[in-house]
């Protein structure tokens, strides 16, 4: 996102309606504006309080990384264990196999400040599962 689009609170209500979203994620190639992270952090602080945008506090993560997501949303956000810590996912649909076991056709992981397509299916088992959005 550009400096100038972030002036615009809607232009990131916006991209929070399309796919799930962290600080990161959003500020995209000014993640070291050390401005326009304290900008973009009181304006969703401020959407948070006004109830147009919530934010989840992903767990096992270092330091409290959040994710921020809009009450009527067409995804769905997984985080998972993993061996090297806690992985997120995002996925628009899925195939529910048992009562603990969900298939995943197209899904996105969530690597650094950018979101990675997954090149085949992911399956979820509820052991591993920490939060589901």
């Amino acid at each position: 996102m550009e400096r100038e689009e972030l002036w615009d609170i809607n232009n990131v209500v916006k991209k929070i309606n399309l796919f799930p979203q962290t600080y990161s994620t959003i500020l995209d190639n000014l993640v070291n504006e050390g401005s326009c992270q304290v900008i973009l952090r009181r304006k969703l602080n401020n959407l948070v309080k006004e109830g147009i945008i919530f934010k989840a506090t992903i767990p096992g993560t270092r330091w409290g990384k959040s994710i921020m997501y809009v009450r009527d949303k067409k995804y769905f956000i997984l985080v998972e264990s993993g061996r090297m810590g806690t992985n997120v996912f995002c996925f628009f649909d899925y195939e529910k196999k048992g009562r603990f076991w969900i298939i995943v056709k197209k899904c996105w992981k969530l690597d650094g400040c950018q979101w990675r397509l997954l090149s085949n299916q992911k399956n979820f088992f509820e052991g591993k599962i920490l939060l589901f959005i």
